[in-house]
């Protein structure tokens, strides 16, 4: 009998050493992986860049984006959207948002669904625009050179 409790218990102690093994390997993150989190996009900035819009948005909505020469604070402006609005009637209120948010030192033109900003001289820092928020579907906003 003695032998039998004996055995039970080398059995359960032998299985409860795997599951603290087990429990502590799970919980140590495996070799060279990085904790998880949010991923960074980083900014590039350039002597332009080319806002393109495209499509009809589906409801009322805003999005937001931000202007910033290199090495500057940035200036965010919101631009309102309503339904059906038409891509080159957004691009023009781009276009005037991007030029107060610019200022005179850069250039900011429109051609019917683009918008153009660059700098108006070569001395000029380099510049970003992103987005920072968007609330509107139906509609896509390209930034790029």
């Amino acid at each position: 009998m003695n032998r039998v409790i004996s055995a039970h218990r080398k059995l359960s102690t032998a299985a409860a050493f795997g599951v603290f093994i087990c429990l502590a390997v799970s919980a140590v993150p495996a070799y060279g992986q990085d904790e998880p989190g949010t991923a960074t996009i980083p900014t590039v900035f350039r002597d332009s860049y080319t806002i393109t819009i495209k499509g009809k948005p589906d409801a009322n909505g805003t999005f937001s984006m931000v202007f910033r020469p290199h090495g500057e604070a940035g200036t965010e402006f919101t631009v309102n959207v309503t339904k059906g609005m038409k891509a080159k009637r957004i691009a023009q209120d781009v276009a005037k948002e991007l030029t107060l948010a610019a200022g005179s030192r850069y250039k900011v033109k429109q051609n019917d669904k683009k918008v153009v900003v660059k700098k108006t001289n070569k001395k000029e820092p380099s510049l970003v625009v992103e987005m920072t928020h968007q609330k509107i579907t139906g509609v896509s906003i390209m930034i790029g050179k």
